[in-house]
């Protein structure tokens, strides 16, 4: 879990679906345990700092009576756990804050044991062990092994020193061992101990790991460092057996089947899909893959074998900058892939990087362009993070004595907007131990504007995802508009920004759009700048009106009467709406539009995300008559009365199902 300093953001919904995964290598570790008559007792930190921040006012308080943080809060509940090790499973991104937690445990109990494991404290083991004295060993890699012998060595007395994959202390000075070898019989290992995870019957889905070790080398990854490189995977019986446990113990359907690098062996792909296939039993599952690792066949299979998600790490849109990450993916082929998914209806997250050593404005301009080519695809939602050196990579090894600690963080880990006073000391103290922190040199690319033009894109696709295509379309090239978005803001007096935080801060909040806007009508679609583009300048004019209407539909919904649902609003266009983002999808020119006109149903949705129905005339009559005064009967008969077209059909029967549809549709209750 990562802390963040405004709880609204941690209470966003998805940051929430993240902290409800349960912690699959965790629950792996708890059932090797109890093959060993141990009993593990499992901690999930992000479901605790949930209820930090839920916390009544008046609860725990630090000795000057300010509220506790989250790290001595924490501490404060493991405390009196009946428990004598203590375990922690890290990541870059919290490590920070996982150590702060572990000191305040071993100041509390001097006797206890502290230890790391994980894929962070697995590469910084021998430095974290001289800087923090309070952790007392590291298990290194995968642990299944490892950690059972130590707790065999603490029960006994004995010096572990004999054990594979360990960091120890001897004295003053650090140990290590060699590193232990992987486990090739994956089969060989439990199934997962989610009977020992409290919260498994509020999870959606479930992980389940398909399999370990990436035989690909990328320059920024550390994934083929902590699994060393041995590409091995669960047989596919075995995968269903534990689906189909799952499902009946808890009733999950729904799994995030785990594996860095599922598709390299396509025979396995197809052999595991035809087992789900043959088995006849229906599971929604999602993988990881490489775009040059799958063809149109593969998805196809995948998708009948229930395959809903996949995540693609494209990494760069730079042909030039894929042979120097080493990630050498044909851009064209990785695009034709993400259409084929798309054809499929499967969700993929296509993956890209800013902020390489090597990158140019070119290069940059490739990956902006192609992140906008897979924004046109329905069931594509691209990512844009900024490079964070992770420890032990090549590229944090090349850069290690160039690394500048700027306050410009990735996010390429769920980071918060900021740190705590302590968190920030560490980082600055021991950059070997925290490097994801800091920055590689960018000597082509200011890092700020890459930070900006992150939130920019980010924001813009969650907000209005085709007026940003649009303007993209039109200029060629998102950069340009962009860049004169800036000018403009500090022409008329923006903010200036004191920290990458303050960054991310604005474009979060509602004065970003409003300001686009006026920046998109006041100067840069006006007719003297960019003649011709009604399409783009009716986008605008689109979401500018959704932000400012309110709910329509007045009267208070009854039995029988149907009604407008909450958040849903309607807004007419002066253009064709299916028909001005046919000419987006298909990059053709928007200048040429017919005249026309349409109206749309905005639906808003939890997520702060929104969905935007095409209505027909009679559509449009229909809501026009749900006001929340009338009945199902006043309705049709009111529709009947207004001389509808409907091809012959009785009018009040047109009427009703057309009220279905719209029920469907989710725009009306009654």
């Amino acid at each position: 879990m990562t802390e963040y300093e405004d709880a609204s953001v941690a209470e966003s919904r998805a940051l929430q679906v993240i902290s409800e995964n349960a912690p699959l290598g965790v629950l792996s570790l708890a059932a090797v345990l109890e093959k060993g008559d141990r009993q593990p007792l499992i901690v999930d930190l992000n479901r605790w700092y949930y209820d930090f921040l839920r916390q009544e006012p008046g609860g725990e308080e630090s000795a000057d009576g300010a509220p506790a943080d989250f790290a001595a809060w924490a501490a404060g509940r493991l405390e009196p756990l009946p428990v004598d090790v203590f375990g922690f499973s890290t990541i870059c991104s919290s490590y920070p804050l996982t150590l702060r937690i572990a000191e305040r445990v071993k100041r509390a109990g001097p006797d206890s044991v502290v230890v790391l494991g994980g894929p962070q404290a697995s590469v910084v083991d021998v430095a974290s062990m001289r800087a923090f004295p309070y952790v007392d060993y590291v298990v290194r890699g995968e642990a299944e092994e490892t950690l059972p012998l130590l707790l065999d060595a603490l029960d006994a007395g004995t010096p572990p020193t004999g054990i594979a994959g360990l960091t120890f202390r001897t004295g003053t000075e650090v140990g290590r061992t060699p590193n232990a070898p992987v486990i090739k019989d994956l089969d060989g290992l439990p199934t997962p101990a989610f009977h020992r995870y409290p919260y498994i019957d509020q999870c959606r889905d479930v992980s389940i790991e398909l399999g370990r070790g990436c035989p690909f080398a990328c320059e920024f990854c550390s994934t083929n460092d902590f699994f060393r490189r041995r590409f091995r995977l669960k047989s596919p019986g075995r995968v269903l057996d534990e689906m189909r446990k799952v499902r009946r113990e808890y009733g999950i359907t729904a799994f995030d089947l785990v594996h860095d690098m599922f598709t390299v062996d396509r025979r396995k792909v197809v052999e595991f899909c035809e087992t789900l296939l043959q088995s006849g039993e229906s599971f929604q599952w999602s993988c990881s893959a490489r775009t040059d690792c799958v063809d149109d066949e593969l998805i196809a299979l995948m998708h009948r074998a229930g395959c809903r998600g996949i995540f693609f790490g494209i990494e760069t849109g730079s042909a030039r900058l894929q042979k120097i990450v080493k990630k050498r993916i044909d851009l064209h082929e990785a695009m034709a892939r993400l259409e084929c998914a798309d054809r499929h209806g499967i969700k993929t997250a296509a993956s890209l990087i800013t902020g390489f050593p090597e990158e140019t404005m070119e290069d940059l301009r490739g990956t902006t362009a192609f992140l906008m080519d897979a924004l046109r695809l329905d069931h594509v939602e691209p990512q844009l993070h900024l490079l964070a050196p992770l420890a032990d990579t090549p590229i944090q090894r090349r850069y290690a004595d160039q690394l500048t600690l700027d306050g410009i963080y990735s996010d390429m880990s769920h980071q918060g907007w900021q740190q705590s006073a302590e968190d920030r000391e560490m980082i600055a103290a021991y950059p070997e131990v925290f490097p994801n922190f800091y920055t590689v040199p960018t000597p082509w690319l200011e890092k700020a504007y890459l930070k900006e033009l992150r939130e920019f894109i980010l924001v813009g696709i969650r907000r209005f995802r085709w007026l940003l295509i649009a303007l993209h379309q039109d200029s060629g090239d998102l950069l340009t508009v962009f860049d004169a978005w800036r000018a403009w803001r500090r022409s008329h007096g923006g903010r200036t920004w004191r920290s990458s935080f303050d960054v991310s801060a604005y474009y979060a909040h509602p004065d970003f759009p409003e300001e686009l806007f006026e920046f998109l009508e006041t100067a840069y679609l006006t007719p003297a700048s960019r003649p011709g583009h009604p399409g783009i300048l009716e986008l605008v004019r689109l979401e500018r009106a959704v932000r400012r209407l309110r709910e329509p539909g007045g009267g208070t919904p009854g039995s029988g009467v149907p009604h407008l649902l909450p958040g849903v609003m309607l807004h007419r266009l002066a253009v064709d709406y299916e028909q001005l983002i046919g000419c987006l999808r298909r990059r053709e020119g928007t200048a040429r539009l017919v005249d026309g006109s349409s109206t749309l149903a905005r639906i808003a949705k939890d997520d702060g995300m929104a969905a935007y129905v095409s209505l027909s005339g009679l559509s449009v009559r229909l809501l026009e008559l749900c006001d929340g005064a009338r009945s199902v009967a006043e309705v049709t008969e009111a529709f009947s009365r207004s001389d509808p077209d409907t091809g012959g059909v009785d009018p009040k029967k047109a009427g009703l199902f057309g009220l279905e549809v719209l029920r469907q549709q989710g725009l009306v209750g009654v």
